[in-house]
């Protein structure tokens, strides 16, 4: 009989701690403005700022404690802020394991689509995604198996093969202090079209900060970015920074089987 009202008591608290688990958004942004959280929690909230345009200048979104425009180590063109919430399915519980183990996949970033308005139909973005070895090393490394613990933090080298500006190589850095997960993307060689530089090393900085809350995943994100000026000229920047960063948000909701 006490076993089995020790049992029942481990059930309770479990069931407690569960229930009570999360934040809700407004507590990760306390003074956000009530048409963004509306766009955040129907699909997705986005902006973009020329920052040489001196009424576009200020961020419309405060950002979490770690992210700022100033850790891209240079002073970007543009910025894109981005505040979405993954929907879980059948009451779901995400962990931050699960969330880490979403974004060590990547691998499952080879074929997925965007759409491209200039073919006017659904095309795969990335045609090859791996790990590699190291900066130095471009040695393409399979993904290991999902971690039973989260680490501190961790540096990924990853290639992806670009539909529009072919072999792309990024540093991805994670850190799993507090609530949720800081995941960033710098380029650590130049994105070229047509073996052109378009950004050179350095110049695009994703920051996305993911955590598990009441209402699903919540991922905000502030992307810095510089670009060519003669492609700053022929091309929409933010939009197509925007296609990648939209991809790379689905990409972790599928990793972790959840939806916008």
């Amino acid at each position: 009989m006490k076993k089995k009202l020790y049992v029942l008591h481990i059930f309770f608290i479990s069931g407690l701690l569960f229930a009570e688990s999360g934040r809700g958004v407004e507590e990760l942004f306390p003074n956000i403005n009530e048409v963004v959280l509306k766009k955040a929690r129907a699909s997705a909230y986005s902006n973009s700022i020329n920052v040489n345009n001196a009424a576009k200048t200020a961020l419309t979104i405060k950002p979490v404690d770690g992210i700022s425009v100033e850790r891209a180590g240079f002073n970007p063109a543009y910025i894109i802020e981005n505040l979405l919430i993954l929907k879980e399915k059948d009451d779901k519980y995400v962990s931050k394991l699960d969330i880490y183990n979403a974004l060590c996949k990547i691998h499952t970033l080879r074929g997925r689509e965007y759409f491209s308005s200039t073919r006017g139909k659904r095309t795969v973005l990335f045609e090859e995604a791996s790990r590699i070895a190291g900066k130095n090393d471009l040695k393409k490394q399979n993904d290991p198996p999902p971690a039973l613990s989260v680490p501190k933090s961790e540096t990924i080298f990853i290639m992806v093969q670009d539909v529009n500006f072919g072999n792309c190589y990024y540093r991805a850095e994670i850190k799993t202090d507090g609530g949720g997960i800081w995941y960033s993307l710098t380029n650590f060689k130049s994105i070229n079209y047509l073996f052109i530089p378009i950004i050179k090393a350095e110049n695009l900085f994703i920051q996305l900060y993911i955590e598990s809350i009441k209402e699903g995943v919540l991922i905000y994100g502030l992307t810095c970015v510089n670009a060519a000026d003669f492609a700053d000229k022929r091309a929409d920047i933010p939009s197509t920074i925007q296609k990648r960063l939209d991809l790379i948000y689905g990409w972790i909701g599928d990793n972790i089987g959840l939806v916008r």
